[in-house]
């Protein structure tokens, strides 16, 4: 919605930070409140605004993935297994 109908008056660098930003994965209250935007109305423009707007009044940001951890080596493992019976 947001890129095929950007409201007007919103320069294209706004746009595109939405656009990262709502392919964030977001826990399910978050996800609620985009989809009751879209069910909102009909209209594709205001359906943008209100999602442009929600995006700024709830400070969401684009993702950022976490860096991966280092490969694990044979040298890390120090305890394969351990059991004690009694």
């Amino acid at each position: 919605v947001v890129r095929e109908n950007p409201p007007p008056g919103v320069t294209q660098d706004k746009i595109e930070r939405a656009l990262d930003t709502l392919g964030a994965p977001y826990p399910e209250r978050i996800v609620r409140t985009f989809r009751n935007i879209l069910s909102s109305s009909d209209d594709p423009a205001r359906q943008a605004r209100s999602i442009l707007e929600t995006i700024d009044t709830q400070g969401l940001q684009p993702y950022i993935p976490p860096q991966p951890l280092p490969e694990i080596t044979p040298d890390d493992v120090h305890l394969v297994c351990w059991l004690a019976l009694t």
